[in-house]
Order: C-alpha cells, then sequence, then structure tokens
C-alpha cells in the first residue's frame, strides 16, 4: 500500500494498542483513515484501519505516550480491543523464560532470525517500550498488556516448557500457553527430556509408599507435562527448531 493522493499528518501520536503504547501516524487515504506504524516510509508493514466509525478508534489515540500508559495503568479502557493488521508470514509468540538470561536482547533476535528461516515471523515477549518514567510496579502492568497484546496478535504460541527452577515449566510460560489456547491459537511446547512425568521424578520416590518425595501422587498418564499441558499443546521433543519444523509442516504440507 503506498500514500499517493492521502493526507500526510507527520505528528507522532501514541495509540494505546495490543496491550501497549506504540507510536503511530495518521494517514488519510481514499477518505478512509490510516493508523500506520513506523517505519513511515509509504510501504506499510502493519497497519490498523478505521472503516468509518472513528468512535472506535480516536479514544485509543492520544498526543503524549504518558497519556496513553494512564489508559493502561489506570484501566480506564480495554488495552488490547485493537491490533495491528499485519500482512505476510504467520506469527509466532516465542514464550519462554529465556527473559530472564543476561543475554535476552540478543538471544531473541536469534530466536527470531531462526523462525524467518522457517518461514515465520518471531514475537519476543521483551520490554521494547521505554518505561523510565515508571515504577517497578507499573512497568510489570505494562509488559503483562504488552505480552498479552503479542499473543492476541500471533497466529501460533511456541513455548519452552522445559523445568525452570524446579521441576516445572516456568509459571509465566504456562499462563501464555493457557491463554493461548483459550484464544483459539495453536500451541506448541518443547522440552528437550519427553519421558514420562513418572519416569522423570523416579528418583523421587517413595518405595514404601509410592508417593514422591513431598508426600503426594505424581500423574501416571504416560505424558511429558501436566496433562492439561500435554493435550492442548503440541509436545515435541528436542529445542525450539524441531518446533518450527513441525509448525511449517502443519502450516506448509511436505
Amino acid at each position: 500500500m503506498t500514500e499517493a493522493g492521502g493526507e500526510r499528518d507527520e505528528r507522532d501520536l501514541y495509540i494505546v494498542i495490543a496491550g501497549v503504547v506504540a507510536k503511530c501516524r495518521k494517514r488519510i487515504i481514499g477518505g478512509e483513515t490510516f493508523y500506520v506504524k513506523p517505519p513511515y516510509d509509504g510501504r506499510y508493514r502493519a497497519v490498523f484501519r478505521d472503516t468509518g466509525n472513528a468512535a472506535d478508534v480516536e479514544p485509543y489515540v492520544f498526543e503524549t505516550k504518558q497519556e496513553a500508559q494512564r489508559v493502561i495503568l489506570d484501566q480506564l479502557s480495554d488495552p488490547s480491543p485493537l491490533t495491528w493488521r499485519a500482512f505476510g508470514r504467520p506469527k509466532i509468540y516465542l514464550a519462554g523464560f529465556h527473559v530472564f538470561r543476561p543475554d535476552a536482547v540478543e538471544y531473541g533476535r536469534s530466536l527470531r532470525e531462526l523462525c524467518n528461516e522457517y518461514g515465520f515471523e518471531g514475537l519476543v515477549p521483551l520490554d521494547k517500550e521505554n518505561y523510565d518514567n515508571l515504577d517497578r510496579r507499573e512497568t510489570g502492568t505494562m509488559i503483562f498488556y504488552a505480552n498479552e497484546g503479542l499473543i492476541r496478535e500471533a497466529d501460533i504460541v511456541m513455548a519452552d516448557l522445559n523445568p525452570f527452577r524446579g521441576a516445572e515449566p516456568d509459571s509465566g510460560t504456562v499462563f501464555e500457553c493457557g491463554f493461548g489456547y483459550a484464544l483459539g491459537k495453536r500451541v506448541y511446547g518443547y522440552i528437550s527430556d519427553g519421558r514420562s512425568m513418572r519416569e522423570r521424578l523416579a528418583s523421587g520416590f517413595d518405595p514404601l509408599t509410592g508417593l514422591y518425595s513431598d508426600g503426594m501422587h505424581v500423574e501416571d498418564f504416560d505424558m511429558p507435562l501436566n496433562l492439561m499441558l500435554s493435550v492442548s499443546t503440541i509436545i515435541v521433543t528436542g529445542g525450539l527448531e524441531g518446533c518450527l519444523v513441525q509448525a511449517r509442516k502443519d502450516y506448509y504440507g511436505g
């Protein structure tokens, strides 16, 4: 899409969209209003189109970042009703505890590059916005809604479900899988050890009671993770690349 014949407004505006505060500019093309993401080079990689009812969009557009942030933090409106209209490859939300790595930004970039090789666009749940004007709790709230928005935008949720700080996957990652499943997204997970839970935890069983070391039973359904994850998620034994191979087969065939 180009903006030939359209009206140009070069002011940076701020829109509450897909759970985040994003910069945008307003374009009027053929009498219709568009809010476009940078880069503003005439080749819009994603836009939100107002189809005539400006009241649906205008309440989410602000002159300053701070005004837009308060809408989310003060819960003045739902921060996720609008989404960018994306064009191109299917999008994968890359869930996992890699966000806690010291090199999280660089590592996330490598994950996106791998997704690109397999015909997908990777969405990494990392804080891209400058929140220096907010305190830690407010920053956490903004990141929550940002990640929610990315999951809504994605076609697939793909999660690292390896154990994190214990025998179970990262709790935030599990939430994101459940949220994606509830939205009707296809959910994939990858693990390095595909044995059943009972096999993986065998060393912790009391031979007399058959109970685990915490005094409780362990699921025994011949599944590698809790049944709520194992049934709702396409589990691949291996790493992200193995998951991408499977997703490519599912989406593109072959």
